[in-house]
């Protein structure tokens, strides 16, 4: 007596679709994870690129630069001379750092022309921090950072609260309003201040940008590739029957 492959037809015709979408959704998280890799390397990269000419900035401002480029630029270095414009310290929270809660001191910044008024993330501070007392210094100064640019926040992220001095994302034309100075033409991204901004011991601490993103696709792929190879054993070993002749 031997076996045989004998299929049914409604289970052939049930598995071969099921079997069909767990492939092409391996398949889609191994291009996710290709580009997630190619992201994560873009980023790494621009952040060792020399800084980005003033000019450049300028041309992001007054839309010289489409939003292509200026995608293009986020995460490289700049580095601005100005002043800090005298206006209360806004508070961006929460922030996690080393596993320890806190917050992100947020400040104006007139940087020489032709760039203007822009926005500085000068950098982290401890929950129990006194935000008054980290007022920005004044006369000329030099910043050094990243240009960041501002996001969509997710619907879980809570709404913004001027009045209250606690913002929870970045919002350009509302962090402007809020501080009194005038929108005028938007410079359309933030400064992220670097390490150099400040002391190691000293608040609020300034930061070179985590580049990682969350990157498990590959588990994902290798999980739906497995889910279709036992959905393929099972489907043979239902159909290999014995021959009764």
């Amino acid at each position: 007596m031997t076996k045989r492959f004998r299929p049914t037809f409604w289970a052939t015709v049930v598995t071969l679709p099921v079997l069909f979408v767990l492939l092409a959704f391996g398949t889609w998280q191994i291009q996710r994870l290709e580009w997630k890799n190619t992201l994560i390397e873009n980023r790494a990269t621009r952040i060792t690129n020399p800084p980005i000419p003033v000019a450049a900035l300028a041309g992001v401002r007054d839309g010289r630069v489409d939003d292509a480029g200026v995608a293009l630029l986020e995460y490289m270095p700049v580095d601005l001379r100005g002043t800090y414009v005298t206006a209360e310290p806004m508070r961006l929270m929460p922030r996690i750092r080393d596993g320890m809660r806190g917050f992100h001191v947020v400040a104006l910044f007139e940087a020489d022309a032709p760039l203007g008024m822009v926005l500085v993330d000068r950098g982290w501070a401890p929950i129990d921090a006194r935000l008054g007392t980290m007022r920005p210094p004044t006369g000329l100064v030099r910043v050094e950072g990243f240009l960041r640019l501002f996001v969509t926040p997710g619907p879980f992220v809570p709404s913004n609260e001027p009045d209250a001095n606690n913002w929870f994302f970045m919002d350009e034309a509302a962090m402007l309003a809020a501080s009194g100075m005038p929108t005028g033409v938007p410079a359309g991204f933030y400064v992220q201040a670097g390490p150099n901004a400040s002391g190691p011991t000293t608040y609020p601490s300034g930061a070179v940008p985590k580049v990682n993103l969350r990157n498990s696709h590959l588990e994902y792929a290798v999980t739906w590739y497995l889910l279709a190879l036992v959905l393929a054993v099972i489907f043979v070993i239902f159909h290999w029957r014995r021959d009764e002749t």
